[in-house]
């Protein structure tokens, strides 16, 4: 039997539970966030969740090309943390993945298009910490600890007590100038220079009329050249649907 608190340690590699002194180590391998620009009072509050005593769960809304994405990438980074998306989720599957793997961080991206049956078993775990399931006249439960963070586009499609649980944030998109220091400093964080970052940005912005970080980070592993940019966004931009 495991105790409950040894089922609170990460798990290594081989699925062994680590003592406090290697999962303090492990906790501290890498900062969380420093990828992201700004949203220090975001970055705090993410903070203040992971160090508290009881799950606390975070729910990011806005448009797409905001850094909402950004932050369940980071949170990806923690041990024992499960990332999946809203409409390849099934209830059976992240019940079972639930038992059988025990995450201490869910993590879902665009959380609305998750069927309404899933949202119901999703707000069992975050209300009471019970996952249950009856299958062939058969039921199992079980009891987690476990945090929840989510982005989520609009939360009309969401259900009214599950959208309780959680604190919500609502991100706005990007003004050019915030959009132009993202761009540089990730792709400054991939080696381009910031000429050609700053190239990058603009013609993304204004000649593709795009707001998606990931497609500056499309361009920058191509570009060269200042030139190499131009081209490669004219020819984005002519086969453009």
């Amino acid at each position: 039997m495991v105790s409950a608190e040894e089922d609170e340690l990460p798990v290594g590699v081989h699925g062994e539970r680590v003592s406090e002194p290697v999962a303090e180590k492990l906790s501290k391998q890498e900062p969380l966030f420093d990828s992201i620009v700004g949203y220090d009072d975001v970055k705090r509050l993410f903070q203040m969740s992971l160090s508290s005593d009881k799950p606390v769960h975070i729910l990011l809304v806005g448009p797409p090309a905001s850094a909402k994405t950004l932050f369940m990438l980071e949170c990806m980074k923690l041990e024992r943390s499960y990332f999946t998306l809203g409409s390849h989720s099934t209830k059976s599957g992240m019940i079972d993945y639930l038992f059988e793997k025990r995450p201490r961080y869910l993590i879902v991206d665009e959380i609305e298009h998750m069927p309404m049956k899933d949202q119901t078993a999703l707000l069992s775990l975050m209300e009471t910490g019970i996952v249950s399931e009856t299958k062939f006249q058969k039921t199992r439960n079980t009891q987690l600890k476990t945090w929840v963070f989510a982005t989520s586009n609009g939360t009309d499609r969401m259900l009214t007590p599950l959208l309780s649980r959680f604190v919500v944030l609502h991100f706005k998109q990007y003004s050019f100038g915030s959009f132009q220091k993202v761009c540089m400093h990730i792709l400054g964080r991939e080696g381009v220079a910031p000429d050609i970052a700053i190239a990058i940005a603009e013609a993304v912005w204004m000649r593709l009329k795009s707001k998606d970080i990931r497609d500056c980070i499309k361009i920058g592993r191509l570009a060269k050249t200042k030139q190499d940019v131009e081209w490669i966004a004219q020819t984005l931009k002519t086969y453009k649907q």
